[in-house]
């Protein structure tokens, strides 16, 4: 399975005294400059905004991922307390469990919406992936690009509908993701219009389905959202990414203006398979080498709990 998941109840068990240290002021809680990227990172986990704008203050970078640099054997990557990290930017943790707070925060500081991690993976699949409709709002208001693609080849939409995230996969329908693209691993194992085996997905893969018969696509400006069908051109591309459709030229730069700036001619993935499955095994070997006898690992999700990383299928 090419996801992440995050569990619900996500978080990282601290002690009262860590916890003073996390929310302390000035340079109390011993936070070096050179140690302020796993600080903000542990602070994520942790939920801690005060720690996520301590680290950010200190000099952090917001778009920071341990497993960038990390090859098997070497030191283990742990923030302040001593707690191994999760092997994803602050963004992508915040958007798989939920943390509008800490989604938002991130977002005003310059977070970026395409940068990937793991296995080439963008914010918009983690919180579609995960069912977190709000959040997935959220990142579209500010500019994402609704299909952007994984190393897989799936949009956060096939994300959401895998997992029957009924809710998401509607949002995302309405904001104008397009259901015909299903030519991602995941799109092809739920063989959308002959899943009548995928019952755990049926609710979903209805609402794809309906949405395909239509024919209509919609506006990506947000704020539109107008409708128009693919076959008469009333939707225009965008030239640059050629990602996101618009009614109008006053459309295209509203949406450009929010965050699509940042996005456009980024969110293509020029990847390969191989090299994909090649990070996905090292995502993997990351989780184990840093809780060496603490997990049960199985190919695909990613659980992240009680300052222990769990892998289930």
């Amino acid at each position: 399975m090419s996801s992440c998941v995050f569990s619900s109840d996500s978080h990282i068990a601290r002690t009262h005294t860590s916890r003073e240290k996390v929310h302390g002021s000035g340079s109390s809680y011993g936070m070096a400059e050179s140690g302020a990227n796993e600080f903000l990172l542990g602070a994520t986990a942790n939920g801690c905004i005060k720690g996520v704008q301590r680290a950010l203050e200190a000099g952090a970078d917001i778009d920071f991922d341990p497993l960038e640099n990390w090859s098997p054997g070497s030191r283990a990557v742990k923030d302040f307390f001593g707690t191994s990290l999760p092997p994803c930017t602050a963004l992508y943790f915040a958007c798989g469990t939920g943390r509008v707070d800490l989604v938002k925060l991130l977002l005003r500081k310059g977070a970026s919406l395409v940068r990937r991690t793991m296995g080439e993976f963008a914010p918009l699949h983690a919180a579609a992936q995960n069912g977190r409709t709000e959040i997935v709002d959220l990142l579209v208001q500010n500019g994402a690009t609704l299909d952007i693609r994984d190393g897989f080849q799936d949009t956060p939409l096939m994300a959401a509908c895998s997992y029957n995230n009924v809710d998401t996969v509607r949002r995302l329908i309405e904001l104008g993701a397009r259901p015909d693209f299903t030519d991602g691993h995941l799109g092809r194992k739920l063989q959308i219009g002959q899943a009548e085996d995928c019952d755990s997905a049926e609710e979903s893969l209805k609402l794809i389905r309906e949405a395909k018969k239509t024919n209509l696509l919609r506006c990506c400006n947000p704020k539109c959202g107008k409708p128009g069908y693919r076959s008469t051109g009333t939707l225009k591309l965008c030239g640059r990414c050629k990602l996101t459709r618009y009614c109008s030229r006053d459309c295209q730069k509203q949406h450009w203006s929010v965050g699509h700036k940042k996005c456009c001619g980024h969110d293509a993935y020029t990847g390969t398979g191989l090299d994909t499955f090649q990070k996905r095994q090292k995502t993997s070997m990351y989780i184990a080498e840093q809780q060496s006898g603490l997990i049960i690992f199985k190919p695909g999700q990613i659980s992240y709990r009680k300052a222990h990383y769990t892998a289930t299928k």
